[in-house]
């Protein structure tokens, strides 16, 4: 099949591509992507069911030059059907990870997810320094492609099978599914409270098919408690989502790790495959955007450090937390302002399991409130 004959597809090589270059902020595909590598890849279609192209590939980045990465994946199988661009594009992000180096994965999925094997404990101090503690994994189901590559039917159909998983979840992961095209007014205004309802206004994430036919096929699933929440075609297929106030970290992933087990049975249970997850030998966990594969992970704390703002600023925490495998974020996330806390999370995302990367962002909240409690009060 011609590439030249999809949607959404160029046989020229974007110019403008050249002129990105030359900026201050280059996104990865820019700096990856070449004349000579688009005429290579120009008339091939990716092997999966998207059928995908590098023009729609690097669409984001195209259209958006200031995108970070700029490229995304319409199924699994584009990652190594373009694989000249793509790995580059990986090694650049996860900075110490080769994906053309011999790498094998240790242990199964569930084992990856084990709490037991969290490798340290938060401190007293970092205890009583932690507002609220949220771990969240995108994955994808491996029976239907990537939903920059999906459609209407591929959206509605991952919809469908969801409401039927979560009518399986009991105990404490037991609770409601709410679509956005059925949710009455009052139930859309109760998750936009609790910060639940995603919406598909991000121009970027438009770019790469995320938001193609919104808001079909979208919604949000969360339990009684409001401790567990999931997203449904927000990006990837599922963001599956732990939390709760105080900083029971530990508590937090093993309901992460027990929510996304009743999922994969569920789904196994109302499908009969056996594969559930898209899996990758190399990446582990397959997303659509490069920044999540791996594990799909970010497991993050806010943690008050007033006086560690004032002296080194979020510049100066986020370059020790680096140092450390951790990023630090802004009170509300990324590009948000700092008052008196700060988000703090792990930054490996690939060629580890959930359990270390966990074990990462302990240790460097550890280590932030010892360094907050020997600053001198003002």
């Amino acid at each position: 099949m011609d590439a030249c004959s999809l949607d959404l597809c160029s046989c020229s090589y974007p110019a403008k591509i050249d002129e990105y270059k030359t900026r201050d902020h280059v996104s990865l595909m820019a700096q990856v992507m070449t004349r000579e590598l688009y005429d290579k890849y120009k008339n091939k279609v990716s092997s999966g069911p998207a059928k995908w192209t590098i023009a729609r590939a690097i669409n984001t980045g195209v259209m958006y030059p200031s995108s970070f990465c700029g490229c995304h994946a319409g199924d699994k199988e584009s990652w190594d059907d373009f694989k000249e661009f793509f790995y580059p594009v990986i090694k650049l992000y996860h900075k110490g990870f080769d994906p053309e180096a011999p790498i094998t994965l240790s242990g199964t999925p569930s084992e990856r997810m084990d709490p037991a094997r969290i490798g340290a404990d938060l401190s007293a101090s970092a205890q009583g320094k932690i507002i609220s503690t949220r771990i969240r994994v995108a994955r994808n189901l491996a029976m239907f492609p990537l939903n920059p590559g999906g459609t209407k039917a591929t959206r509605v159909a991952i919809a469908t099978l969801m409401g039927k998983v979560y009518q399986r979840l009991d105990g404490d992961l037991a609770g409601d599914f709410f679509l956005h095209t059925e949710m009455s007014d009052e139930q859309r205004q109760g998750l936009i409270d609790d910060h639940f309802l995603f919406r598909g206004k991000d121009k970027m994430q438009a770019a790469s098919g995320y938001h193609e036919h919104w808001p079909v096929g979208r919604g949000v699933f969360h339990n009684k408690s409001k401790t567990f929440v999931n997203w449904i075609n927000e990006g990837d297929h599922l963001r599956i989502i732990s939390m709760q106030n105080g900083g029971d970290v530990k508590a937090v992933f093993s309901r992460l790790s027990a929510g996304a087990k009743a999922i994969e049975d569920g789904v196994r249970a109302e499908t009969g495959e056996d594969d559930v997850f898209m899996w990758h030998d190399k990446f582990g966990a397959v997303t659509c955007c490069p920044s999540n594969l791996g594990t799909g992970m970010r497991g993050s704390v806010h943690i008050l450090v007033p006086k560690m703002i004032a002296k080194y600023g979020l510049h100066g925490i986020d370059k020790m937390c680096r140092e450390r495998n951790c990023q630090a974020r802004g009170s509300s996330g990324e590009h948000s302002e700092v008052i008196d806390r700060i988000d703090v999370s792990n930054w490996r995302r690939i060629g580890f399991p959930e359990y270390e990367l966990v074990t990462d962002m302990i240790k460097c909240v550890n280590w932030l409130a010892e360094q907050e409690d020997a600053l001198p009060d003002e």
